[in-house]
């Protein structure tokens, strides 16, 4: 099943309409009760739309998530409901517009994704929500050193931090933001301070799972943890290590986190040809590409593959890495 098949069924199973490429939230004016059950529907759709991100990236996911979205604000402004329930509505509301701004993120609409991570913290400010300013920093700073702004994103972290300490946050989300920092430092060259802050996510990782974890930390597993380290060495010049540290997050990695496996692959690819091990390089490069084909959309795997066909134009006296090359270039560029 493709991106679009499996959104598709996903919001006739549920029974969402406004998910769907022709529908907007409704505008009649018969009452809109929404009780538990209704929100149980929402807080359903919100999280298969995390579970398709993980699988095909946000490339068009976030169009459909901004749906899903501006249906909540409808609700929360048309609807008729108890205290209780509205509480609900306004915390799915801030965990949807983080979402969306990391699709955005992910589909490299970089000013819009700060737009939806600026309203979600001030959403999470406003409403004292920890949990939801802790997740939406996270994002942030991980956002913050694509954008080229590593200090800010050991800011973001450390808040995020803060916040986390507010609600006793579980081991695997302090994971998260250690190695979220650590990608601040490595950014940097702050070799030290990196590899503290790795040691830490390990540490925090190896705590295990609680049944506290929330959905959104769900995504870091040995194989992403592995990932996020092995990203780390490849901005601080350890190629070989990034290598041996990329190569087995690949080989960890399952099916249902395919794009995180995707930009795995890519970024190994990179760090192989830093370290001219050629074979490598075209082998990661030919399987992220291959993902991709197979209906991963994902802008930032194309943009590392774009780095990759880039720095293989040295070696173009080599058929392979031609070939690879030219592959790259017909699909991606």
């Amino acid at each position: 099943m493709n991106r679009r098949e499996a959104l598709a069924a996903g919001a006739a199973a549920l029974g969402l309409p406004w998910l769907s490429s022709t529908n907007s939230a409704p505008t009649g004016r018969h009452e809109l009760r929404i009780g538990d059950e209704e929100i149980n529907d929402l807080r359903a759709t919100a999280l298969d739309l995390d579970a398709i991100d993980q699988r095909f990236g946000g490339d068009r996911l976030w169009r459909s998530a901004r749906k899903h979205l501006l249906w909540v604000h409808h609700l929360i402004d048309q609807g008729s409901y108890t205290d209780a329930v509205g509480q609900e509505l306004q915390g799915l509301a801030g965990e949807l517009t983080t979402s969306l701004g990391w699709f955005c993120y992910d589909a490299d609409q970089q000013a819009e994704a700060r737009v939806y991570f600026s309203e979600a913290l001030n959403t999470a400010m406003l409403a004292g929500n920890a949990i939801l300013a802790t997740r939406t920093l996270s994002n942030m700073a991980r956002q913050s050193v694509d954008l080229g702004k590593p200090r800010e994103a050991v800011r973001f972290a450390q808040i995020a931090q803060g916040h986390a300490a507010k609600w006793q946050a579980p081991a695997r989300v302090s994971a998260l933001l250690a190695i979220r920092e650590a990608q601040g430092y490595a950014h940097m060259g702050n070799e030290v301070a990196c590899s503290t802050a790795i040691k830490r996510a390990w540490q925090q990782f190896g705590r295990g799972i609680s049944d506290r974890d929330p959905d959104w930390v769900g995504f870091l597993n040995e194989a992403e943890l592995t990932c996020l380290e092995g990203m780390c060495r490849l901005d601080l010049g350890q190629h070989k290590r990034s290598v041996r540290l990329l190569e087995r997050s690949a080989a960890l990695q399952d099916i249902e986190h395919s794009r995180n496996r995707g930009m795995c692959l890519a970024r190994l690819s990179y760090a192989a040809v830093q370290d001219r091990d050629l074979d490598r390089t075209v082998a990661a490069a030919q399987e992220s590409l291959r993902l991709i084909q197979g209906g991963m959309t994902s802008t930032r795997n194309k943009q590392q593959l774009v780095l990759v066909r880039d720095s293989l134009a040295p070696f173009h006296k080599s058929p392979e890495v031609r070939h690879t090359a030219e592959l790259l270039t017909a699909n991606i560029a």
